[in-house]
């Protein structure tokens, strides 16, 4: 069995939508076993992050500014953002976080992101704040935090498993949480949101290991039936 690159499921919270310019005000972690899918040891990170509270400095820095609409949902207040530690802060710990688990120091085997959503939001940040505080490669300057091929997008996986339950209306994490039972006690705190995050990733992919052992893939076409 080949060895298997850890998992760091990962989220952002934000203090708006657009993942080009928003401001992340919170960013939580939890390193998953590659192949136990268990958590590894000192395996979370959480942390708040200070935004840029002034709305006109903001704009003039490409940002944009703190939406009070975003602070009512993620439950997060100016005054307590004020206190967090600097995004440049944050991303290194972040960062020394991450390569705890990239057990080889190469970018080749650095652990791969986890998410919900992550490729249509949370990795675009991520991209960003690698670019403004690294690690990137000095040649290409991409991020070499996490691993270049994969990644796990946990709405990806689900939406294979059941794009054709009609009992599935909405992908979004608050709709499963409704759908698979879980509570939507602290819903959208990073914290919580890499928990359920996490835990929808592992059962799915239990269920696709069991399934995958009973199925026979080599020469899968062989026989020369194809769909199109």
């Amino acid at each position: 069995m080949p060895s298997a690159h850890d998992i760091i499921v990962f989220d952002f919270e934000t203090g708006s939508r657009d993942p080009q310019k928003t401001q992340p005000t919170q960013i939580a972690a939890v390193a998953i076993h590659g192949r136990k899918l268990t958590i590894q040891p000192k395996g979370y990170f959480n942390s708040e992050i200070r935004p840029i509270l002034d709305d006109d400095k903001a704009i003039e820095m490409g940002l944009d500014p703190i939406e009070d609409e975003a602070l009512e949902i993620t439950r997060k207040t100016r005054a307590n953002l004020k206190k967090a530690p600097s995004p440049k802060q944050v991303w290194g710990k972040f960062s020394n976080f991450v390569n705890k688990y990239n057990w080889k120091k190469t970018p080749y085997f650095a652990p791969i992101p986890a998410g919900y959503n992550i490729n249509g939001f949370d990795l675009i940040i991520a991209d960003r704040m690698c670019q403004q505080y690294g690690p990137v490669d000095k040649k290409t300057g991409r991020q070499t935090l996490f691993n270049k091929i994969h990644r796990v997008d946990v709405m990806n996986l689900v939406w294979g498993w059941l794009e054709n339950n009609p009992d599935v209306k909405k992908f979004s994490l608050d709709s499963l949480r409704d759908y698979f039972g879980l509570s939507k006690e602290n819903a959208h705190d990073a914290l919580q949101d890499i928990k359920d995050t996490a835990n929808i990733m592992i059962r799915f992919m239990k269920m696709q290991r069991k399934f995958a052992e009973k199925v026979h893939f080599e020469k899968a076409f062989a026989d020369g039936k194809l769909y199109i």
